[in-house]
């Protein structure tokens, strides 16, 4: 009885593991000798996205990932002038390629007499550790690209999910490799990143700002205690790191701080909205985003580079947000029109 019931175990595990390295064939990058196929980005896709509901006016629309990877219908690597770096709040998923804040600081350019490519490499979720490995494996591997300017739009994704164990750097080239070419080791780590993003309010869920509550209250003492696992002085060296890699493909490093829409500052004094149970509120994310942000300032001095402090001087209006932390089409044209001023003179 015991040897047929192992018997069975070992045949299941057996097709288990045969099923496994079938997909592992299929969808890893073990065979191909493009280095972009190891990443986990989507390429030459159109994914329809509802957007209604999420937003007045939001709409049905077809969203592009182009042949290397960026969001669109496709611009020539060689023409890109500017290429955005960031997370979920660059690649701006639940916005039409045209409201896109990129679209807008492309038109607000062109009409101040610098038409400028622009391509947006935002993936949601990445932190600077992601981004430092885009600049490792993606974009060496795009041909011709040579961008005037390289955008960083960052601050949230450090501040809120932190690095996870898996996405060090200082985990060895063999893991690395393995990491790198397993297709259900980036499915994985895709499936928990979605739930940390969700844990942590970065999720895409639009929320009720008319019927909000407000407090000037934090629920923790500290920002230790709101998020142990936040690393400014992480942070502040892939920051470093970022600029070394800029300035060596040739291009200016553009930093940009960060804001989020679960707090407003009203005469000075910091207001955010309430939580029902008793995770971070508005006032405890505004807390801990202004310690990267400033973060992102000083290595900027340090590494007299610019940094434009969008979190600091830009005044959002209702409506500007959908969720805690991304835009609606009139917040993306607000920061697209605040960063084409900023940007003429650097082009």
């Amino acid at each position: 009885m015991l040897g047929r019931l192992l018997k069975i175990i070992a045949i299941n595990l057996g097709l288990l593991l045969a099923g496994l390295l079938a997909v592992e064939s299929i969808f890893g990058g073990w065979f191909s000798r493009d280095p972009i196929d190891r990443l986990n980005i989507s390429r030459s896709s159109a994914v329809q996205i509802d957007a209604t509901g999420l937003y007045p006016g939001g709409t049905e629309f077809t969203y592009r990932r182009d042949g290397w990877g960026f969001r669109g219908r496709g611009i020539d690597p060689a023409a890109i002038q500017i290429l955005t770096v960031g997370g979920s709040s660059t690649n701006q998923t639940y916005l039409p390629d045209d409201a896109t804040w990129q679209a807008t600081l492309a038109r607000e350019l062109s009409r101040r007499g610098k038409p400028v490519g622009i391509a947006n490499s935002g993936i949601d979720g990445q932190s600077t550790v992601g981004h430092l490995f885009n600049f490792e494996s993606w974009f060496p591997s795009v041909p011709g690209l040579k961008p005037q300017v390289v955008l960083v739009y960052v601050g949230i994704n450090d501040a809120m999910i932190g690095v996870n164990a898996t996405d060090s750097l200082a985990f060895s080239s063999r893991f690395k490799w393995f990491r790198h070419n397993s297709a259900l080791f980036r499915l994985g780590h895709t499936v928990t990143g979605a739930l940390e993003a969700r844990r942590t309010n970065l999720s895409h869920r639009a929320l009720d700002f008319a019927h909000a509550r407000w407090t000037d209250t934090p629920n923790t003492a500290d920002n230790r205690q709101a998020r142990s696992v936040a690393d400014p002085a992480g942070y502040a060296e892939r920051l470093r790191r970022l600029t070394d890699r800029i300035e060596a493909m040739g291009a200016r490093p553009v930093f940009v701080t960060q804001a989020r829409g679960d707090y407003k500052i009203i005469d000075g004094k910091v207001w955010g909205m309430v939580r029902d149970d008793d995770a971070l509120n508005g006032v405890d994310n505004w807390r801990l985003l202004a310690e990267f942000n400033a973060v992102t300032l000083a290595v900027c001095a340090e590494r007299k580079v610019t940094c434009l402090d969008l979190a600091g001087e830009l005044a959002f209006a209702d409506g500007d947000f959908y969720d805690h932390v991304h835009n609606t089409p009139a917040g993306a044209a607000r920061i697209g029109a605040w960063l084409a001023e900023r940007l003429a003179g650097l082009l």
